[in-house]
This record gives C-alpha cells, structure tokens and sequence, in this order.
C-alpha cells in the first residue's frame, strides 16, 4: 500500500503474547461453503495507539494465504492487525479445518519491534517447508521505513530476528514498501523480494528494487533495481513470477501523473530477468488498465477501496508455463464500472493477449451495482483457473450496501481460459451478503481512503481445490477475516 506518514509515534513497548488458539470448522452450507472466522480478539489492546492511528483500518485486514507446495493440507494466513499496529499469522496444518493463531514477533513496537506501523504484510512456504513473512516497516513520523524478512521453522511457533531487505532512514531519500517472497521452484533456499521506493516529493518518479536471498530469506544480497518509472511516473503494485527455468517476471503498473481522465494514464506492463534479477529487459504492455479509478458507494457517493484498482494479481499454470495475469477494467461497461479482466503470456511475458471478461456479475443490473473490485487469481495443479472479488450485484437502494465475495473457475481443457469463448462457473463466498457501510473508513485526507477491507485478499491453490480469504465488517468500523476451502 501507498501511505503518507505524518506525525511521530510513541517508543517501544514489551512484545504482546497472543496464545494459540483452536479455530473448529463449522458444518457446510448445501451450496455455499460455510466460512470460517480466522481473526479474533484484538491482540494489542496493552499496546499505546500511535500517532497515525486514525487513518489506519481498524480490525484485521487484507489477508494474505500460502500453502506448502509439498503438502497442499499446510496453510498459512496472515494479516494486519488493529489500525496495522502488528502481524497475525493463522496456521493449519489438516487443510484448513482447524487453525492455531500467534503474533509475529519483533516486527513493530507492539510486538516487541522498533517501528510503528507494518503495511502489505506476507506469508511464503520455502521448498523446505519453512515459513517466511515479509512486510513494510514505517515510522509514524516519516523518518524511518524498511522491508523486512522474519522466518519459523516450526509452523510459526519461533522465528528468527527480523531481516533487513532495505531500509530507508533519511527522509529526504523517500521511504521504501515491502513485498511477498518468491520462491524459486529449482532451489529451497533461494527467495526474491521486489520492493517499491516512493519520492520524498509527490508526483515525482519511483523505483522498484530486487532483493535475493540464498538461504530461505535468513539474509539478503543488496537489491538491484528492476525499472524506473520516470519523469512523472509512478510504479506500484509489483507482482513477480519465477518460472521453472529460473526467469523471472515482474508485472506492476505505471502512472503517468497529469491532467485528463485516469484511463488514459494507467498500463500494466511486464519486465523479464534471466539472470536473476541482475539486468531486466525493456518493459512490455500487457493492457492499458481502463480502470473506474475512484468508484463510489452507488447511493452515497462514499469511495470504497480506494487504490484497489490501481493492482493487478498474477500466477503461473506450472504445467504449460503459461502467465496470467487479472485486474479490475471497466472497458467491459464503456466505462460505467470495473469488471474483471484477464491475460495470458505463452512466452515468459514478451507478449500478452488481449483482456477478456471473466467475472460473472450480472449486467442486467444497475451499472454502478456492476462494480466488481479486489480481484485475486490463483491456478491450481491440475491447471483450473481460479479468480476471487468483490461485487455489488445484490445491492438495493435500501441502508445497506450489499457486498459479496464471489470465485469463479475455469477448467482449460476444453476452451482457453484467456479467451471469451471459456466457459467459467462461480460460487458465492459469502453465505449471506455484508454492508459495505459498516467497514472501516479511512478520512479522505489519507490515502487509501474511503471504506476500505484492503489492497488485496487471499487465494491459494490446493489439491483438489481452492482456500480463498477476506476481510468483512465484523462491528461497525471494525473488519475481521474469513476463509474456505471450495472444492
């Protein structure tokens, strides 16, 4: 996420212990899958609230998932917790039916770290079976930030000291994001991290940087730089693939800053290495993102997660090779509301095909209740297809704003799933719909603003099936996280 930091914070205090926790499985619905409910008490209710605290979401978050590649049955989610004041992470190990809840330790003040805040926290399994969470670290008051790794060996019952991936201590300089660890699938111990630098001064230029570590994210080698945005442009929202020869893709969008509809100012576009991350090619378009940008609570006018449609979510069909790569685009309606576009690469990202719609929201309905957001993509082993986001489509003009979580597969044997000849089916999420207006809400002086659930949310391949993860209004202002597995 993109945050401006304003004001300092209080100093450190003791870690928070948070024990682990049973979580038992409900019975399933006939047809819809019953949820569970991963997040539970506040565990940094001891800890003194920061400086920033009020443009930070309160509750849990923007969860993230993994699973084992070994073992499909090891699951890991993880999420921000209370105004981002810390990191919980929520492990199984029978496939999601029970999960036992910690603190990850040592990352910021209240969880016994030096900085204030964590944003876009992670969760990766080595090839060794070990877990390594990775995250940004910044300072309320601006004048630190930094990418860290912290790694267990024991399904989250120890780590290790937190590793500095890059750090940023001079304001002047800009401040630095974090991002999730890839493995790469020939060697357990080698992991790559893409990180974003943002300019001291808005509307400027960025960055974004590769770490590599060569011992399952314990340490890591000096970053080297990936692309520059240039003059008047900034790039966000890297996504990154290591294919089964070691090449390494990185997907991410470009603003270009300036006057005129947004449309015409986002690309999506793809960088190649083939030396591990030390030279990358030129960049390449995948699609312009012909995004809603800023879309709105149809009856209030209220933004809702602002900056989602900025992301794009990628992943690899390990059979063929081939990259996918989904995001929100309203070139679908005419521009009337987002939907769900998807590509696909059969050349390690030289070139894409063009976009296609693959959500199943009706367009019958009113167009603002079209709007579908948050999109998260997944391909599983045996190369079905799979797609997670928000929708609107059983939104009314009554107080409520209905919102659901929907997944939709494709199974690529008969059509291409990157065509609009493919036949995808969907499943609701989400038993019972929820109120958009009961999640928190960000000031409009912050950014991202607006109600807002996070950036993105969790989707996981498994034997068989697929564990996807979100965020809903638990109490007014407050989110929580859920999860099931759908086979």
């Amino acid at each position: 996420m993109m945050r401006r930091i304003l004001r300092s914070c209080p100093t450190v205090l003791a870690a928070v212990a948070f024990p682990l926790l049973a979580l038992t499985s409900p019975a399933s619905a006939a047809r819809t899958p019953q949820p569970q409910r991963l997040s539970g008490a506040d565990p940094f209710t001891d800890c003194a609230p920061g400086a920033v605290d009020g443009k930070m979401a309160d509750g849990a978050i923007e969860p993230q998932l993994a699973a084992d590649p070994h073992d499909t049955r090891r699951l890991a989610a993880l999420w921000p917790q209370d105004r981002q004041r810390g990191v919980v992470l929520a492990v199984s190990g029978d496939g999601g039916r029970t999960w036992n809840r910690t603190v990850v330790p040592h990352l910021t003040r209240c969880s016994g770290g030096s900085y204030d805040y964590v944003d876009g926290p992670a969760v990766t399994f080595t090839g060794d079976g070990g877990l390594v969470v990775t995250g940004g670290l910044f300072m309320a008051d601006g004048s630190a930030s930094a990418a860290v790794s912290t790694r267990s060996d024991d399904g989250g019952r120890t780590w290790t000291r937190p590793a500095v991936i890059v750090q940023e201590t001079d304001p002047a300089q800009g401040g630095v994001g974090g991002g999730p660890a890839v493995a790469d699938p020939r060697d357990p111990d080698v992991l790559y991290v893409v990180t974003p630098r943002f300019p001291a001064q808005a509307r400027t230029r960025n960055d974004g940087w590769i770490s590599r570590s060569t011992d399952g994210g314990r340490s890591w080698q000096p970053p080297t730089l990936v692309v520059d945005a240039g003059d008047g442009h900034l790039v966000s929202g890297h996504r990154l693939t290591v294919l089964d020869d070691g090449s390494l893709v990185d997907v991410h969008s470009r603003v270009r800053f300036g006057e005129g509809p947004v449309t015409s100012r986002l690309t999506l576009q793809a960088v190649r290495s083939t030396d591990g991350g030390r030279t990358w090619s030129k960049p390449v378009k995948v699609a312009d993102q012909r995004t809603k940008w800023l879309f709105e609570d149809p009856e209030s006018g209220e933004q809702v997660s602002h900056t989602t449609s900025l992301l794009a979510d990628t992943a690899v069909d390990r059979r063929t090779g081939r990259i996918y790569a989904a995001w929100q685009d309203a070139r679908f309606s005419g521009g009337g509301a987002d939907a769900v576009a998807l590509a696909a690469s059969d050349d390690g990202g030289r070139t894409w095909s063009q976009p296609v719609r693959v959500n199943r929201t009706p367009t019958d309905i009113p167009v603002p209740n079209q709007q579908s957001f948050t999109v998260t993509l997944a391909v599983g082993h045996d190369g079905t297809l799979a797609v997670s986001h928000f929708d609107f489509r059983r939104n009314d003009t009554g107080a409520p704003l209905l919102t659901d979580r929907w997944l939709v597969r494709c199974r690529p044997h008969a059509r291409d799933c990157a065509s609009d000849r493919a036949t995808w089916r969907e499943t609701r999420l989400t038993p019972a719909s929820f109120d958009m207006r009961q999640a928190p809400r960000i000031p409009d002086e912050a950014s991202p603003r607006g109600y807002f659930l996070g950036e993105q949310m969790g989707l996981v391949a498994r034997t068989g099936g697929f564990t996807a993860a979100w965020a809903a209004p638990d109490t007014p202002g407050s989110a929580a996280i859920h999860a099931v597995t759908v086979h």
